[in-house]
Formats: C-alpha cells, sequence, structure tokens
C-alpha cells in the first residue's frame, strides 16, 4: 500500500517551511557578519582599536542598562579619540552582551570633569529604572530625569543640555551620565555611520554637562541651589511612565 498523497503534500509543506527558515537565519548570520566587517572597516578608517571581546571594561560603569542586567561582556569592542574643541575624548563602542545575549549596543565618551552622583534621561518608552538610590527628578526635554542627588544635579540640567539630549533620536531610549563618562544605548543594527553621529551627539553632551558643573563646589554650595521639600516633584505629577506614552 502506497503512500497516500495527502501525506506527501504534507512533507513538501514542512521541507518548503523549513526551508524559508534556514534561509532567513542565514541571511541574518550573513548581515551580522556584514556589520562586523562594516564596524571593523569604520575602526581601520578612524586608526581606532578593535576588539572581538572584552570581559572587563563594562564594569567601568554601574548605572543606566548595566545596573539592569549586569556587567556583561563587551563584544565587537571600538575604542578611540575624538577631536572637539575642548580637546581630544576617549570614545568607546561595543555591543553589550548581558547573560549570553547581547541586548543593545552602547556608545560613551569622556568628559572632562567627573560627576559626583548619577543622571539618567529615559525616553517614556524605555523601562523604569530599578536602581533604589535614583529618584525622578523632572522631564527633560523629550525625556524623564532620574538622578542620585537632586539637588546636585538639578543645577546642571541647562538649555544647553535640553538641546543636546533631544537632538539624539528616539530610538536612543537610555541615556546617562556618570563619573567622567556620558553613555547610551543604540539598536544593535546601528551602522558605523549613525555611530559616529550618535558619538558627535554625545560630545555636545558631555560638552553641556562640563560647561555647567565647570564652577565645582560654587554650584554645591550656592543658598539656592536646594529645592525646598516642597518644590520636590513627586512621581504621581508626570504620565504613567509605565503605559509608555
Amino acid at each position: 500500500m502506497g503512500i497516500p498523497t495527502s501525506v506527501w503534500f504534507i512533507i513538501a509543506g514542512i521541507a518548503f517551511v523549513l526551508g524559508l527558515v534556514l534561509l532567513r537565519i542565514s541571511a541574518r548570520s550573513v548581515g551580522g557578519g556584514g556589520q562586523l566587517r562594516d564596524r571593523r572597516r569604520w575602526a581601520a578608517l578612524k586608526e581606532w582599536e578593535y576588539a572581538d571581546n572584552d570581559p572587563v571594561l563594562p564594569s567601568r560603569w554601574r548605572y543606566g542598562t548595566i545596573h539592569q542586567g549586569g556587567p556583561g561582556v563587551a563584544r565587537n569592542l571600538v575604542t578611540g579619540s575624538l577631536s572637539t574643541e575642548e580637546g581630544r575624548r576617549l570614545a568607546y563602542v561595543f555591543d553589550h552582551e548581558q547573560a549570553g545575549r547581547l541586548t543593545s549596543t552602547i556608545a560613551a565618551v569622556q568628559r572632562r570633569l567627573p560627576l559626583s552622583g548619577a543622571l539618567e534621561l529615559r525616553m517614556p518608552s524605555a523601562p523604569l529604572p530599578d536602581d533604589a538610590g535614583l529618584d525622578l527628578l523632572e522631564p527633560v526635554g523629550q525625556r524623564y530625569a532620574f538622578v542620585s542627588d537632586p539637588a546636585l544635579i538639578r543645577p546642571m540640567i541647562t538649555p544647553r543640555l535640553v538641546m543636546a539630549a533631544d537632538s539624539i533620536g528616539e530610538e536612543i531610549e537610555l541615556l546617562w551620565a556618570e563619573d567622567a563618562w556620558v553613555l547610551c544605548t543604540a539598536p544593535l543594527d546601528y551602522s558605523p555611520e549613525q555611530l559616529q553621529d550618535l558619538l558627535d551627539q554625545l560630545v555636545e553632551v558631555a560638552s553641556a554637562l562640563d560647561a555647567s558643573a565647570r564652577p565645582g563646589p560654587a554650584l554645591r554650595s550656592a543658598p539656592n541651589s536646594a529645592p525646598e521639600p516642597s518644590q520636590e516633584p513627586k512621581a504621581a505629577d508626570w504620565p504613567d511612565l509605565d503605559s509608555g506614552s
């Protein structure tokens, strides 16, 4: 007794679906390889350093996505020096691997002055920070500010910083500053051209923070720098951040 025709149709259908799946996986693999080649080429063109991985670098920071998913490993790391009006600034770009999977691309630019605290600027679509040491401060342009020390950070939120943060696209959901760095997360498929633009935008954010922090202790000791308790924003005053609206 032969195999019914319907069974052959089912087998052919399964084989067709498996072929499509394998084709898609292959296409993604080729695209990923092309992306890595592009990043290597970008690093070589700028005479920057490229490394396949660095298991230590992400542990340099503790806020932003580092806090939410752990230090992890830096993959496809590009290290270079940016020429700016204030001189050269060290920069990093790497794919962030956490818990064995790539979660985002991180770009980091060094500041001139260290920050005694942390400032996170999150789009409404970004997850809320899970760090108990960060408080919601106020909207900063299109983003919400979460800070470790409101009295210290508030004077640093200047119109220049707002403009610099707003110039970074909505795809960059998380932008933060800690110690002597400004960092952000970008989609994994960002091209070298997009990453270069992003680094230039981070330079402006870093410059805005440096300019506001330049007086140093004077900012902290100014009698009007600390807001009255009644002026502190409450989370209930802002839109429901969990809704992403």
